[in-house]
């Protein structure tokens, strides 16, 4: 009786640790940038609205203002406010753009560029959004997936590039999208930190 009692618990405790070996997410993780090159300590990095590829209505904004969060524990630059780059930007639109008052909220600007020079800082950290949401399988689970560039206003530079993302983990724990977006973002930031001169 010991024996089959012994045995039922190895197969338990072996099924623990195969579901715990799944509760870790699938991460994918792509970081570029231009060898040599780095944003000057004090500089001014202004966070654009992040175009949105998913059919979450918000998921720009929210992928802006996460990312804009992370950013201000970089040491270094200066970051400017979310809600003032956007209130930038809307002023600084064309009047021919007024007419498109219809686009969303979180639409990227096409020329970061531009944009960098109409906000007046030296670097612009533009991106999309590519995953939001929870994907439908066998359980239903989290998803997000992100794209980032780091743009030097003065020439249109690319100094740093950032894809990633993640599926959300655990059966015996449920992940909000929220909390991979917070970890996606973080792994991001961190890519970011050697891009900018006396950054740790």
């Amino acid at each position: 009786m010991r024996g089959k009692e012994a045995r039922a618990c190895a197969a338990l405790l072996a099924a623990g640790l195969l579901l715990a070996g799944c509760s870790v997410g699938r991460i994918n993780s792509r970081d570029f940038a231009q060898p040599g090159t780095v944003l000057p300590a004090g500089s001014t990095v202004a966070v654009l609205p992040f175009e949105n590829l998913t059919n979450h209505p918000n998921a720009g904004q929210i992928a802006a203002d996460i990312v804009s969060t992370e950013l201000y524990g970089v040491g270094g630059i200066r970051t400017v406010e979310a809600g003032r780059v956007r209130s930038r930007l809307s002023a600084g639109k064309p009047a021919a753009d007024a007419a498109g008052a219809d686009a969303p909220p979180d639409a990227a600007p096409l020329d970061a560029q531009a944009a960098g020079r109409t906000l007046g800082v030296d670097a612009v950290l533009a991106g999309s959004v590519s995953e939001y949401g929870y994907q439908h399988g066998l359980r239903e689970e989290p998803v997000v997936g992100l794209n980032a560039r780091l743009v030097r206003t003065s020439d249109g530079a690319v100094l740093w590039t950032s894809s990633q993302s993640e599926a959300g983990r655990g059966y015996f724990s449920r992940d909000s999208v929220n909390n991979v977006a917070q970890r996606v973002v973080t792994r991001m930031i961190d890519s970011l930190r050697p891009v900018v001169a006396g950054t740790p």
